[in-house]
């Protein structure tokens, strides 16, 4: 069996970009996953605390109006934000915009999960409800920092286009029609998905290297399927029977090292499947984060649209992408 490349998109995106947030397991109506129930993106700036709040990123406009998440600049006062927010998005109707609820859960987690003084806070003061859930997102993003190289960030930024994903009801209907079909659990498919492309949204304009939502190599694509290795539809089974091959269902250690040969994307893919098989709105919540790169010169966040054909310094596309933050201050 050929092994998967991995240097792949999910060590450039995830530990640049997607991190991770949780709902409270407890508490509060749960919304029902049709796409019916999940909220659009909405053209108007949240009109949350954060909004006021010291943050540790210079905030510009934004694409079509949304707003780049503050963060308050203390870690007592950011562990507070996230509790509130991780409350309202358990409820069916969240007294903000969803997704942008869930972006400033994205980014709170991302600023969070930087500092160890800051998680020590977080997990210390955290209500009952929501404790064990906050563990598992700081744990899965601290394997996620491990993925790849490590150490600054890239100089340039990617030859991706960011698209639309297909709904959270028809993406979980996939991944669970895979696991009928291979006894892989639906969680473990939704956490690569998550984590190679952040559920499709990043479609990478080579043809060299990992390709598609689930990132296949094509000589291992031609293993597995006879589809189309773009196509989620053909990809999310794909992965499914992939996951047979290494050992899966019954050693899923196994055959998530075979995915990606690393421990650390073992841990973190690990830690969001189990948070998701037992938090469906935490899978809610995920479909709706953001993509953001971590490049040398900070965070910049890639919205639907993104779109370059070759990479481009940071510092260049950032004079022409007003909603990328710049580097915190030192």
């Amino acid at each position: 069996m050929t092994n998967r490349r991995r240097s792949s998109i999910a060590a450039l995106a995830l530990v640049a970009a997607v991190s991770v947030a949780s709902v409270a397991c407890s508490g509060g109506a749960r919304p029902e996953l049709t796409d019916s129930t999940l909220p659009s993106s909405t053209t108007t700036s949240t009109t949350s605390s954060t909004t006021t709040t010291e943050a540790p990123f210079v905030q510009p406009p934004s694409p079509a109006g949304r707003v780049y998440p503050a963060v308050p600049a203390t870690a007592e006062a950011a562990a507070e934000r996230l509790y509130e927010v991780e409350h309202e998005l358990q409820q069916a109707s969240p007294a903000g915009p969803f997704d942008d609820l869930a972006h400033e859960q994205q980014m709170l987690y991302r600023v969070i999960a930087r500092n160890p003084e800051w998680v020590r806070i977080t997990i210390e003061q955290a209500p009952p409800t929501l404790s064990a859930n906050i563990e598992r997102h700081l744990a899965a993003r601290q394997a996620i920092a491990n993925i790849g190289s490590g150490g600054e960030g890239p100089a340039n930024v990617p030859a991706w286009e960011i698209i639309e994903p297909l709904g959270a009801a028809e993406l979980l209907a996939l991944y669970q029609s895979a696991e009928d079909e291979t006894g892989i659990d639906w969680s473990f498919l939704a956490a690569i998905n998550l984590i190679e492309t952040g559920f499709g949204r990043i479609d990478g304009l080579s043809t060299a290297g990992a390709q598609g939502p689930m990132q296949f190599l094509p000589t291992t694509w031609e293993e597995v399927s006879e589809g189309d290795i773009n196509d989620p539809r053909d990809a999310i089974p794909a992965a499914a029977r992939y996951l047979v091959r290494r050992g899966g269902p019954d050693d899923m250690h196994g055959a998530l090292w075979g995915y990606n040969n690393s421990d650390a994307y073992v841990a973190a893919v690990t830690h969001y499947a189990n948070l998701f098989r037992e938090n469906r709105p935490a899978f809610l919540a995920a479909h709706s984060w953001e993509i953001h790169y971590s490049a040398a010169i900070g965070d910049l966040w890639l919205p639907v649209g993104y779109r370059l054909e070759e990479p481009r310094p940071a510092e260049d596309y950032l004079l022409d992408a007003p909603w990328s933050a710049p580097p915190p201050p030192s």
